[in-house]
């Protein structure tokens, strides 16, 4: 666009600004074109030029070092992108950071509620790197993960990072714990002394293919769910699944009939233990792995645990 349909003085990035009388040399023109602008005048003072956007035919005002020996970039353009990211998360770009951080917009999604999010992070989100959704929601989705486990949600960690928040347990006490345990009820109130010996807890048979082997994991836990996914490295590939679990009165007694079982299945199958090599790359454990042809035996056993059989009473007498 000629400098010339301008009026006097022009709107440019927002803001008005006076044409400046001067030379626009040759080299000036072809760095702009090398980087995808058109030099089509001068403006503000001798040290700025004004570029037309080959991309979206927007002016912007730059000074003309960066034009020479860096790689300027349209603000059209990139608030146009934002935007698009914007909408393919289900928000809508409003506004600048209120606070005046230029890394931030203020956005409002679908359920909404406005907040402010890092450009990056729904860029990121848009392209499939992350979900996205405002602060309110998410702070409402950690106080009912917290409700599922006996606690509630009160608000920010005292001490720790961002991915940890403050609850109070159904006995009264408040501690610091990380979001992705509450989520999954990992964790132990160190008021009432609910730990993991306390508490409730299963043994389970979880089940996994590894490179031309199917395998079976014997362990306990107090979530064998939540274990399924954890004991995994590339679950895309190993593609675990739980098998069965039997619930244990605490996570003591879990781990004492657990080690008992894998005992008495050295002692009696040893052909059934899959050596460490094989898994090691693959699931997050060291041994307790067996091969998948075992899986009627183990099942026997805890078939045998749940009717009243104690593995450590013959383990001891061994």
């Amino acid at each position: 666009m000629p400098l010339s349909k301008f009026t006097y003085p022009f709107p440019i990035d927002g803001s008005f600004q006076q044409i400046f009388q001067g030379a626009r040399p040759a080299h000036w023109k072809d760095a702009a074109a090398q980087k995808g602008f058109e030099l089509i005048g001068r403006a503000k003072d001798r040290l700025h030029v004004v570029l037309g956007c080959q991309s979206c035919g927007a002016p912007t005002l730059k000074r003309i070092s960066v034009v020479l020996g860096h790689n300027p970039e349209c603000p059209h353009c990139i608030q146009a992108r934002r935007a698009a990211a914007a909408r393919a998360i289900g928000a809508e770009l409003i506004g600048a950071d209120p606070k005046g951080n230029r890394h931030y917009g203020l956005f409002q999604f679908g359920c909404g509620h406005t907040d402010r999010r890092q450009y990056h992070r729904v860029e990121a989100a848009a392209a499939g790197g992350h979900q996205a959704s405002c602060s309110e929601c998410i702070e409402d989705r950690y106080a009912e993960e917290a409700q599922c486990h006996g606690w509630e949600l009160v608000g920010p960690a005292r001490r720790k990072g961002l991915n940890y928040r403050n609850y109070q347990h159904a006995c009264g006490h408040r501690q610091d714990v990380a979001v992705v345990n509450m989520r999954h009820g990992d964790l132990d109130c160190a008021g009432c002394g609910e730990t993991w010996a306390s508490k409730p807890s299963e043994i389970y048979i979880l089940a996994f293919t590894v490179p031309n082997l199917s395998v079976i994991k014997l362990g306990y836990s107090s979530n064998s769910t939540f274990r399924v996914r954890q004991v995994q490295r590339d679950p895309d590939q190993t593609r675990g699944s739980l098998l069965r679990k039997i619930d244990v009165e605490t996570g003591h007694r879990a781990i004492c009939v657990e080690k008992a079982l894998h005992s008495h299945i050295r002692r009696n199958r040893p052909d059934l233990i899959v050596p460490p090599e094989l898994f090691r790359d693959h699931i997050r454990t060291t041994s307790e792995v067996y091969h998948r042809h075992g899986k009627p035996y183990i099942e026997a056993l805890l078939d045998a645990v749940e009717n009243g059989w104690d593995p450590r009473v013959q383990s001891a007498a061994a």
